[in-house]
């Protein structure tokens, strides 16, 4: 439905296209946290809105198409690893990371918009930085674990 891969793989231009959008977010959420520590907060949650934002289309449009699809051993089935320890283990790893950081995050910004006066005020919601330390840890693993799942289950 969206086309053959534009990374020369044998997944579609969605799964190139998520592939991507989950590594590009890891460089952001620094550059937002380092926003945030230089008491850049206004900056920090519009980075943060439109990464949500962004990611939450992204993802939502993928999830939907590997609904359609099978599911995610579907359609890595023509992987020389599918049905392997190794491509299992990194799908189940990265499926957790995203799970956890997506349920973080989608708390946090919640939370956030509401806790948070405008401009927002590090005071006015004392979790934050911790929830926000927690998920970012959490999408940065789903990143990186994001790459070798794409390599055994698309790149072979």
């Amino acid at each position: 439905m969206f086309g053959e891969s534009f990374l020369g793989q044998r997944g579609d231009a969605l799964i190139d296209i998520v592939m991507l959008s989950i590594v590009a977010v890891a460089p952001v959420l620094v550059w937002s946290w380092r926003l945030a520590r230089s008491r850049r907060w206004t900056d920090h949650k519009r980075v943060q809105v439109c990464v949500a934002l962004l990611l939450g289309v992204v993802v939502g449009v993928f999830e939907w198409d590997l609904s359609r699809s099978g599911g995610i051993f579907a359609i890595t089935a023509g992987s020389p690893y599918a049905g392997t320890a190794v491509l299992d283990f990194w799908i189940w790893t990265h499926t957790a990371f995203a799970v956890s950081s997506t349920v973080i995050w989608l708390f946090l910004v919640l939370a956030s918009l509401v806790r948070f006066p405008n401009p927002p005020l590090p005071a006015a919601f004392p979790a934050h930085r911790y929830i926000g330390r927690l998920g970012m840890t959490t999408m940065l693993a789903s990143g990186a674990t994001a790459v070798p799942m794409y390599y055994y289950g698309f790149y072979t």
